[in-house]
C-alpha cells in the first residue's frame, strides 16, 4: 500500500510539473507571437482569390513597426486596386488559433494575440499565419523555416519554447503536453466567457 501511495504521489508530481511547463511554454508563445487571421468576404472563387491577393499585399508591407492601421490601409489599398465594392477592417484581438504545421515548424493550437483582417462581410474561408515575427508562408513557400526565420524566433522565444515548436525529426513529447494542456485551458476559457 505504501508503494502504491508513493507511486501515485510521484505520478501527481510529474503531472503538476508537466502542467506548469506546458502553461509556461504556451504563455511564452502567446506573449511573443502575433498571429494574423484574414477572413474572405465569401467562399466564392473570386473572393478567395481576392483574399490571397490582399494577403500577399499585406505581407509585403509588414515590418516590426507595422500597426493595425497600417495593415488596414494595406488591405484597403489592395481591395481598391482589385476593384472590389467592399472594404477591410483589421483589429487586434485574442483568439483561438488552430494548430499549424509547416515543414520544420509546428505551432500548437491555443489562444494567441491576433490581428484579424475581415474583408467585406467576412463570411468566407480564412487564412492564418505568424505576423510577428514575420513568418507567414504562402503557397509558393512550403513552410521551410529559414535560418533567418529561426533567428527571429530565437530573439522572441525562450529556448524551451523554441525547442517545442521547431521540428527536427524527433518525436516531440513536450509539444504533446503543451497541446493537451492548452486544449484544456481553451475549453475552460470558453466556458467562462
Amino acid at each position: 500500500m505504501k508503494k502504491l501511495c508513493l507511486f501515485l504521489l510521484l505520478l501527481l508530481c510529474c503531472g503538476a510539473i508537466s502542467g506548469v511547463y506546458a502553461v509556461e511554454i504556451q504563455q511564452d508563445l502567446s506573449d511573443n507571437l502575433v498571429r494574423m487571421h484574414i477572413v474572405a468576404n465569401s467562399d466564392s472563387e473570386n473572393d478567395q482569390k481576392i483574399k490571397l491577393a490582399v494577403r500577399d499585399d499585406i505581407l509585403k508591407s509588414i515590418t516590426e513597426k507595422t500597426s493595425v492601421q497600417d495593415i488596414t490601409d494595406a488591405a484597403n489599398q489592395s481591395l481598391k486596386r482589385l476593384g472590389t465594392d467592399y472594404i477591410a477592417a483589421a483589429k487586434p484581438e485574442r483568439c483561438f488559433v488552430p494548430e499549424k504545421e509547416y515543414k520544420n515548424l509546428r505551432l500548437p493550437e491555443g489562444m494567441y494575440n491576433c490581428v484579424k483582417v475581415v474583408l467585406g462581410e467576412g463570411a468566407g474561408e480564412n487564412w492564418w499565419c505568424v505576423a510577428y515575427p514575420p513568418l507567414c508562408f504562402t503557397e509558393d513557400v512550403f513552410g521551410d523555416l529559414s535560418a533567418d526565420g529561426e533567428e527571429l524566433l530565437k530573439n522572441q522565444l525562450s529556448e524551451e519554447a523554441l525547442k517545442t515548436i521547431i521540428k527536427n525529426g524527433d518525436i516531440n513529447f513536450r509539444f504533446k503536453i503543451v497541446e493537451d494542456i492548452q486544449k484544456l485551458r481553451c475549453r475552460l476559457e470558453n466556458l467562462t466567457a
